[in-house]
């Protein structure tokens, strides 16, 4: 499948290729547990680390203008289609990165502290 990765470390949004199934999302996102905080109204779905506000050694998180909070660590888009299953992203990079706006280790760190009291 055709998907988007987020790299908030390399502060780059770039077009992977992944197998159907959880496990290559857990890896391309680097996480163990994920979370969809988001689906875009193509149906785009953002797929992110449900824990990233719990580690310590987070690197950086990004947002969109409409977003009313960050996403902290890596994320990876996916479409969706009418039954729920993931398919290709209908979204382009280039439009991603124009929107995108990133935080970097500290802004992370800021929101993590703020989630966690």
């Amino acid at each position: 499948m055709r998907a988007i990765k987020i790299d908030v470390v390399k502060k780059q949004v770039y077009e992977i290729e992944i197998s159907k199934g959880l496990n290559p999302i857990y890896e391309a996102i680097g996480c163990d547990i994920f979370c969809c905080p988001v689906t875009c109204d193509n149906q785009d779905t953002i797929y992110a680390d449900d824990e990233a506000v719990l580690k310590e050694d987070v690197e950086g998180c990004f947002s969109f203008p409409d977003f009313y909070y960050p996403i902290v660590g890596n994320a990876l888009i996916l479409g969706t289609d009418d039954m729920g299953e993931s398919v290709d992203a209908k979204s382009s990079v280039e439009e991603l990165q124009q929107k995108i706006i990133w935080g970097n280790k500290q802004v992370a760190e800021r929101w993590r502290e703020n989630v966690m009291g």
